[in-house]
């Protein structure tokens, strides 16, 4: 029976043939010929097997002999040694050694236990002395010209993994190069192995002035160690991690950047290092400070006129509510963060349902919406809301949120209307 590591010779056939590549092939078949010449023999060489016991070549002295071996069984030898010391006395069935009367093999085994074959010695004349010792012998040299087949096996193996390495690189370099978006490559030490021709284009300098810590040195300072704590802790997690900081450009000029970096890992899970890329976000993350800014002004004036002013997400979900609001419902801003505005807010519950339209007209045609609710005080007395609903929309016309600002209507003498320009451009209008 074969043993179970057999079929992964197959995997290594490739390798096994270059184990006969010169210079190593003259090397066994001068091993072969010292067996020969220990065991006093016409006939030592190797035959090499693939994953199903077939002779793939076979190596060594007395190559005239070799087809009278041809049926020599393999298949009982390539696990333990055999002798047979006068074939005159009989063979196996099937079994012809023509006028050789004498063979004695030993297997080809790797540490691993994968089977290459066997060492074989034969002669015309019988050996009835060839005794236990002389069976040990052939093993040990057996092993011997194993062990150094395996040695060629692993570095050729070692030559193949390098050369793909290398192309996977050369592949990744060629694709990297010619990316929009500026790619950084760090190895298992951490350090930065690659970046691409965006990123050097961008900050106008040398590869080698961005390699090992170099590719920081663009970091604005006061952003420079977030940037590196966030990198590190995530290496060392081999998490991936985003980042957001300000990067120099080659004019001098900083532009926000959104850095991403995900950890790579081989088949076996081997870490091999980061991937990382930047993107520019400084218009995405100024128009965010631009809506920031005139939301906190306009929370302001809506503040100073005595109106409520809710944030909505596009569903209508509360984001930032004023403290106003609390003179009808009572309850702490905060703790209506994230509920429906018609099922938080006392004002709205009247008039829930017109509000819930309203918010979805607004929302779907990017247009203000008004409208009028009745409720009642704390105290139970009636009130009349006046509702401005808003949309707010990006540049790319991407909806970021609805602001409400809602008037007690029975307060004022008069209404009038002081426009709010937001920073995407679009009118938000509040009754004072």
């Amino acid at each position: 029976m074969l043993p179970t590591t057999v079929s992964c010779f197959g995997e290594c056939t490739s390798h096994l043939e270059n184990i006969l590549d010169i210079p190593e092939r003259p090397d066994l078949l001068r091993m072969t010929t010292l067996v020969e010449h220990l065991f006093r023999v016409p006939v030592a060489y190797m035959a090499l097997v693939d994953h199903a016991t077939q002779v793939v070549t076979r190596i060594g002295s007395g190559s005239e002999y070799w087809s009278l071996l041809k049926t020599y069984p393999l298949s009982a030898v390539i696990e333990t040694p055999a002798v047979v010391q006068d074939a005159a006395l009989g063979l196996p069935d099937g079994t012809s050694f023509g006028d050789l009367r004498f063979a004695a093999s030993a297997p080809l085994l790797t540490s691993s236990g994968v089977s290459l074959g066997v060492l074989v010695i034969a002669d015309r004349e019988p050996r009835p002395h060839f005794a236990e010792k002389d069976t040990r012998a052939l093993s040990e040299l057996a092993r011997m010209l194993a062990g150094k087949m395996e040695l060629r096996m692993i570095a050729s193996h070692a030559l193949e993994a390098e050369s793909a390495l290398r192309e996977t690189e050369r592949r990744f370099r060629a694709i990297a190069n010619t990316a929009p978006v500026k790619i950084i490559y760090g190895g298992v030490d951490g350090s930065c192995a690659f970046v691409n021709k965006t990123w050097l284009n961008f900050t106008g300098r040398s590869l080698e002035e961005e390699l090992g810590d170099g590719w920081a040195d663009c970091i604005h300072p006061d952003y420079r160690e977030i940037a590196y704590e966030k990198y590190w802790r995530a290496f060392e997690a081999r998490e991936a991690f985003t980042v957001e900081y300000p990067m120099r450009r080659h004019d001098g000029v900083y532009r926000w950047m959104l850095g991403r970096r995900v950890p790579r890992f081989l088949d076996d899970g081997t870490f091999t290092g980061f991937v990382g890329t930047l993107v520019d976000i400084t218009d995405y993350h100024n128009a965010i400070l631009a809506v920031q800014k005139q939301a906190l002004c306009t929370s302001a004036v809506a503040h100073a006129a005595g109106l409520f002013y809710p944030v909505l997400d596009p569903q209508g979900k509360i984001e930032q509510m004023n403290p106003i609001c609390q003179r009808t419902s009572g309850r702490d801003p905060q703790q209506m963060l994230g509920l429906f505005i018609w099922e938080a807010c006392t004002a709205a519950h009247q008039g829930a349902a017109a509000i819930r339209d309203a918010i979805e007209r607004a929302a779907s045609s990017r247009t203000v919406v008004r409208l009028r609710t009745t409720g009642g005080s704390l105290e139970g007395e009636p009130m009349e809301f006046s509702w401005i609903i808003t949309p707010i929309v990006s540049t790319p016309g991407e909806l970021i949120a609805l602001v409400a600002t809602v008037s007690e209507a029975n307060r004022f003498v008069r209404s009038t209307e002081e426009v709010i320009r937001c920073a995407c451009g679009q009118l938000a209008t509040a009754a004072i």
